[in-house]
């Protein structure tokens, strides 16, 4: 299992145990979220309570929001390595094949590459990028495929 569906999985139950409110369940998952996640989220376990029977719901709800903070850091970084992946892959088809229109497309890659770095939102960066729709229909199969979903990474 990937750290994103663990995230989701443990992010279910804060939202069960936080439904139930039974006070034995949020003290068994506040311990064991914060165990889990000690290493990897820095303010897990710097609880307001440092006693487990001072624990509240409020403790799992701060979790809960620390966990959502750490899966969209997790979505994102995999979104940025999909992208860099992507890139990557083009570009080295590129170098061992000749293509037609290849200073076009080169051309095309690297404004999509900025565009992504940009800050902008994904309305904003979609409206930069659908302008290359109509240019994808003169390559092949292959390199429309993958500049397609180049666009939908970066649009996503």
């Amino acid at each position: 299992m990937d750290a994103i569906e663990d995230i989701t999985l443990d992010l279910e139950r804060c939202n069960k145990v936080i439904k139930e409110n039974n006070y034995l369940e949020i003290i068994i998952a506040i311990e064991e979220l914060q165990d889990k996640y000690k290493d990897k989220i820095k303010n897990i376990s710097e609880n307001s309570n440092n006693v487990v029977w001072n624990y509240s719901i409020k403790d799992l709800k701060n979790i809960k929001n620390y966990l959502i903070d750490y899966e969209e850091k997790l979505i994102l970084e995999k979104k940025l390595e999909s992208i860099h992946e992507k890139i990557s892959n083009i570009k080295v088809y590129l170098k061992n094949n000749k293509i037609k229109n290849e200073d076009v497309l080169i051309e095309m890659i690297n404004h999509i590459e900025e565009v992504n770095k940009e800050n902008l939102t994904l309305d904003e960066k979609y409206e930069k990028l659908k302008v290359y729709f109509e240019y994808i229909k003169s390559f092949n199969r292959y390199i429309a495929t993958y500049i397609l979903e180049l666009i939908a990474l970066v649009i996503k």
